[in-house]
């Protein structure tokens, strides 16, 4: 672990609002008290990164997630759990808000490009011709798919990333909360009832979408195995540039830029908000959200707060 002082939900396909409740309650009298230190050390044992955050009475423990840690990969799912039943609050993902008739319209608009369109109509000449190599590779005909579509098919049918994965740390996080009976709340519920009306018109998120997801699929297996390589092994940049953690960012929320910029302002003004409560709040928050270029963390820094980790910049 280094001192930094100087100088980022994931794929879904139903998005419904899940109510996550859990009541609040106070530790029993009985229950030894830990120290901040100790929960830390605690939290970075798990293999997961970890961060933490002074802030006069408060304290953020800031854990970086990926979705999909292989099981070749192995980390200790246990000591984040302890950890948490250390923590006064936990924060947890996002919802969106869809209707049953909202995603089978959106899968309809996704499934296809507009009527006399190409993919050849949207992808420069070398993204074209790599894909069209996948597609041969695969063989599928992704011509007159939709650009969502043909990223989905790539991650999910021909790559399989989430095959064989083990528990991700907001899987363990949750469940811990739970079973601890701490405070847990969403960061924010987004509105994603126009996503049919926006994947049906290509734009540039959707081409770096299928672009991020053509180049996860070139990676291959052994792609998917270096990214959880990395996050186990607090390589936190080399997380952030695999393939497949870009392509996993760039496709989530159905590629949609309207949701991919509230999700991280949403995000955003939570890790600021329980900055300034008292306590203890361990925050479990998206990878790439949290340390690419202007991320959480950046933006930590920004206000003069010392981030103690693992370094995230590349």
């Amino acid at each position: 672990m280094s001192r930094r002082s100087h100088q980022p939900a994931s794929l879904i396909g139903l998005a419904v609002v899940l109510a996550l409740t859990a009541p609040g309650s106070s530790r029993s009298q009985d229950e030894a008290p830990a120290t901040l230190d100790d929960i830390v050390v605690v939290a970075r044992s798990s293999g997961a990164p970890v961060w933490r955050v002074r802030n006069g009475p408060g304290t953020v423990i800031l854990v970086g997630s990926i979705l999909s840690v292989p099981r070749e990969t192995p980390w200790r799912p246990q000591a984040l759990e302890a950890a948490v039943a250390q923590a006064d609050a936990v924060i947890l993902s996002q919802s969106a808000t869809m209707s049953l008739g909202d995603y089978f319209r959106m899968r309809r608009a996704r499934a296809t490009l507009p009527e006399g369109a190409t993919t050849a109509d949207y992808l420069d000449a070398d993204l074209q011709r790599r894909l069209e190599g996948l597609a041969a590779h695969y063989r599928q005909d992704y011509s007159e798919r939709g650009l969502v579509a043909i990223a989905r098919d790539l991650l999910d049918r021909r790559l399989r990333y989430q095959r064989g994965a083990g528990s991700s740390a907001e899987a363990v996080v949750r469940a811990a909360a739970r079973k601890s009976d701490r405070p847990v709340r969403l960061v924010g519920d987004m509105d994603a009832r126009h996503v049919d009306e926006s994947i049906a018109r290509p734009d540039p998120t959707q081409v770096a979408c299928v672009s991020a997801a053509v180049a996860a699929a070139e990676a291959g297996p052994e792609g998917v195995l270096e990214r959880g390589r990395a996050w186990t092994g607090q390589r936190v940049a080399d997380v952030v540039a695999s393939p497949v953690e870009q392509a996993v960012d760039r496709c989530a929320w159905f590629a949609d830029q309207a949701l991919r910029v509230q999700a991280r302002a949403q995000w955003a003004e939570a890790v600021s908000h329980a900055l300034d409560q008292p306590g203890v709040t361990m925050i479990v928050a998206p990878i790439t959200m949290m340390a690419e270029p202007g991320g959480f963390l950046d933006q930590v820094e920004a206000r003069g707060l010392e981030v103690v980790g693992p370094d995230w910049k590349p």
